[in-house]
C-alpha cells in the first residue's frame, strides 16, 4: 500500500485577523490542494521543500505554464493586488484551463460580525471534530494584556510536554478558524483517497503551505503565529499527518500566488455579487471548481454555512 500526499496551499484576503470597527468587512480563505505525483514521495519523506518538488510534478508543472500562457501579461502570475488588468486577466486565464484541469479550490468566506457572532460555534466544532486533546477538548481562558487588548490563551499537555496556544483574539478566532478547515479538508480528501479503497492508498499525508499568519510583518511574531497554527492543527504535536511549511520567498512561488489571487478574486465576488468578479465567478461555475466555496452562516451550537453560489445567483 502507499501513501496519498497532498499539497495545500492557504491564504486569506483581505487579511489573516480581524480589523477593529470593520464588522462588515468580507474576509474569504482559501485553500488550494494539489495530490503529488505519487513517485515523488520519497523526495517529500526525505525533506525536499515544497518549490523543488512540484516543480518535478509533470501534472503541476502543465497546469501552471497553462496558467501563464493563457491570458497573463508577460506569462507572469503575480500577487492580486498588482493591477486591475492582473486581476482580469487570472480570472479569464484560470477560467481557461478548466478545459484541461479540475484545480481542487475549497473556500470560506465571512463578514468579521458573523464570526464574531459565532466564536462560541466555532470552538464548540472545533473541539467536537479535532480537538479532545488529554480528554479535555480545547477551552480558551480570556484575558486583557496591558494595552486592554482581548486575549486568548490555551494549555495543554501532551506526550511531547506543555503547550501553550495564545494571541490577541482577533488573531486567534482567525487561526482556529484556518485549522478547522484544514481539518475539515483533512478528512474528506481521506474518505475520498484512502478510505473509499478506490486508488490503493492507506495513508494520507497533507502538507499546508501557509503565507505570514500574522499580516503585520514582524518576522517573529509570524513564527508565533505559525506555531500556534501548528498546534491547533496537530496537538499531539508529532506530525504524522498534517505538516506546516512556507515557502523559503514571500509572493514568489506559483502555489503561494495562485491561493492569493483565488482569495482574492472570490472575495471581490462575494462583496460584489453584481460587479465584474462575480460574473467571472459565474462563467467558471459549470466546471464544478466552486463546489467547496461556502459563506458562513451565524451559528449557535456548531459552525453552519451555506453554498457561496446561492448568493451569488440570488
Amino acid at each position: 500500500m502507499a501513501t496519498a500526499h497532498l499539497y495545500l496551499f492557504s491564504d486569506a484576503c483581505p487579511t489573516d485577523w480581524l480589523v477593529d470597527g470593520e464588522d462588515d468587512t468580507w474576509h474569504t480563505i482559501v485553500n488550494f490542494a494539489f495530490q503529488s505525483d505519487p513517485q515523488l514521495f520519497s523526495d517529500i519523506e526525505g525533506g525536499l521543500p515544497h518549490e523543488e518538488v512540484l516543480k518535478r510534478d509533470p501534472l503541476y508543472e502543465g497546469f501552471v505554464t497553462q496558467m501563464r500562457s493563457s491570458s497573463l501579461p508577460s506569462m507572469q502570475l503575480r500577487k492580486w493586488d498588482t493591477s486591475i488588468s492582473h486581476r482580469n486577466r487570472f480570472c479569464k486565464s484560470f477560467t481557461a484551463i478548466l478545459r484541461n484541469y479540475k484545480p481542487l479550490v475549497a473556500a470560506l468566506s465571512f463578514q468579521q460580525k458573523t464570526l464574531q457572532k459565532s466564536k462560541l460555534a466555532l470552538f464548540n466544532s472545533y473541539n467536537s471534530h479535532i480537538g479532545e486533546i488529554e480528554g479535555q477538548g480545547i477551552g480558551f481562558e480570556e484575558y486583557f494584556d496591558s494595552k486592554s487588548r482581548l486575549r486568548l490563551k490555551h494549555s495543554f499537555l501532551n506526550f511531547h510536554g506543555h503547550h501553550e496556544i495564545e494571541g490577541l483574539e482577533r488573531q486567534m478566532v482567525i487561526l482556529l478558524l484556518m485549522a478547522f478547515f484544514v481539518a475539515d479538508q483533512f478528512r474528506f480528501y481521506y474518505q475520498d483517497l484512502v478510505k473509499s479503497g478506490r486508488y490503493g492508498f492507506d495513508k494520507l499525508l497533507l502538507t499546508v503551505v501557509s503565507d505570514r499568519l500574522s499580516g503585520d510583518g514582524d518576522d517573529r511574531f509570524r513564527r508565533k503565529s505559525e506555531q500556534n497554527l501548528r498546534h491547533l492543527i496537530d496537538p499531539d504535536g508529532d506530525g504524522a499527518f498534517v505538516r506546516l511549511t512556507r515557502s523559503n520567498q514571500i509572493d514568489v512561488f506559483s502555489g503561494d500566488l495562485i491561493a492569493d489571487n483565488l482569495a482574492g478574486w472570490l472575495n471581490a465576488a462575494i462583496r460584489d455579487p453584481t460587479g465584474c468578479f462575480a460574473e467571472y465567478v459565474r462563467q467558471a461555475a459549470p466546471s464544478g471548481v466552486w463546489t467547496g466555496w461556502h459563506t458562513l452562516r451565524p451559528s449557535v451550537e456548531k459552525l453552519e454555512s451555506i453554498s457561496a453560489m446561492q448568493l451569488l445567483r440570488g
